[in-house]
């Protein structure tokens, strides 16, 4: 499988097609005075006698005198370390973790280990939270493994490195605390270095291309024949099957009017105002502004975006436009809140009069108000009764001629109080 390497422009870059790169494949060490070789081998590596292969890699004369100050490069599968930790800190749906080939539900609060991987079903959504703050957001139909999830006796080094095998994962790394820290991201055919930074990586298996798209911080690509591109934040790369590229200046935020009104309706919907260039719009839901709490996320390529029903709360909606070449591009986000609060009614004369009906749905103590307009909405209304618990109302003795109706409905849940209006309606009074 051909393989490029992305990485922050600091970074050293090892890539070549057919074989995997690995960005800062060894740790750096500052001889101190006192030091030899030995004791830094006892100190730091597994195998004491494994000094050897660094005074042959660092072309060092004599073991038990190097000058102070020397810079020397300890290679990682050589290092003590200690397991680092990868918590789920939130999950909606069916998540599995994959250990030893065998498939196992997992619950919030579960730790992945090296060599585990992670398994999201359409419309599941998990989130891992790193030891140093780092969080991997992994949503629907994804598969990430961990391939490395440690931290070194030397210099304390965080060593984090996961491969998506379908789908996508959004990384918001910390900034890294030592220069030998190490965060890095693989796809089929690239694997994304980073200090810290925002981005996300992924792979479609319908073009069978790697995106690496990157908000902010910004990238340096290894490619074919020694070349290197440079990934600035708000654009993109994508490694096409025969290893060619494509950059991309990502699309700029929606601006998406109404996004932040209340969701008091059924289906909670909001529009979408797209822009000239975009041909679909990846849009999310979560119950945080970090997104790290995802619970809803759809492709959508209408003018609007519908999650249908949700519980009551207060949530966070992001969209990001997509190019023609399948870049998503740069987020907007707006906070709304989501309170079911719906009334409907019927109006028809009976032989007490005109009796007027209604019923809502809701949490919380619900009144309706009920109003009745004669000739048009302008004015004062001809009947308006507040603070009803009652579902029907009946007026008898209407004189001829056009009316206006609606029932309102307020609602107190949470300290809040929302109302809702159904349309009006019309009704006309004929008697003989």
């Amino acid at each position: 499988m051909k393989h490029l390497a992305l990485s922050v422009a600091a970074l050293s870059l090892a890539a070549c097609l057919g074989a995997p790169a690995h960005a800062k494949d060894d740790l750096t060490y500052k001889v101190v005075h006192g030091d030899t070789l030995i004791g830094i081998a006892n100190k730091y590596l597994i195998r004491a006698g494994d000094y050897r292969v660094v005074q042959k890699q660092n072309r060092i004369t004599d073991p038990k005198a190097i000058p102070v100050g020397t810079i020397l490069k300890l290679p990682r599968s050589l290092l003590k370390f200690q397991p680092a930790s990868a918590r789920l800190s939130s999950i909606k749906g069916q998540v599995t973790a994959i250990i030893g080939g065998t498939s196992k539900t997992v619950a919030n609060g579960a730790s992945l280990t090296e060599g585990q991987s992670l398994k999201t079903a359409g419309g599941s959504f998990a989130s891992l939270l790193l030891e140093d703050g780092s969080r991997v957001s992994v949503p629907s139909n994804t598969e990430i493994k961990v391939v490395r999830l440690r931290r070194y006796i030397l210099d304390s080094a965080l060593d984090y490195d996961f491969q998506v095998d379908r789908g996508s994962a959004r990384s918001k790394v910390a900034p890294l605390k030592s220069s030998n820290d190490r965060y890095q991201v693989r796809t089929p055919k690239a694997v994304s270095a980073v200090r810290g930074t925002d981005f996300q990586t992924r792979f479609d298996d319908q073009s069978n291309r790697d995106f690496a798209e990157v908000d902010e911080g910004a990238l340096a690509v290894g490619v074919q024949d020694g070349k290197e591109l440079a990934v600035p934040a708000g654009n993109g790369l994508a490694v096409n099957a025969d290893g060619s590229t494509l950059a991309e200046a990502l699309l700029p935020p929606l601006d998406i009017a109404g996004a932040g009104r209340l969701q008091n309706q059924p289906t909670v919907r909001f529009a979408l105002d797209a822009a000239s260039g975009v041909s679909r719009v990846r849009a999310s839901i979560a119950k945080d502004a970090s997104f790290a709490e995802q619970i809803a996320d759809i492709v959508v390529a209408g003018d609007s975006a519908d999650f249908g029903a949700l519980e009551d709360g207060n949530y966070f909606f992001r969209a990001r436009a997509i190019s023609a070449n399948g870049f998503e591009g740069l987020a907007s986000t707006y906070a709304f809140k989501r309170r079911l609060n719906t009334v409907s009614g019927t109006a028809g004369a009976t032989d007490d009069g005109w009796t007027f009906k209604w019923s809502g749905e809701g949490k919380g103590t619900i009144r309706y108000n009920f109003q009745l307009f004669r000739g048009s909405t302008d004015g004062v209304a001809m009947v308006d009764e507040t603070g009803l618990a009652a579902h029907q109302i009946i007026l008898s003795e209407l004189p001829n001629g056009d009316y206006y109706w609606r029932i309102g409905t307020v609602q107190y849940a949470d300290g809040e109080t929302n109302t809702n209006w159904t349309p009006f309606e019309k009704i006309i009074v004929a008697t003989n």
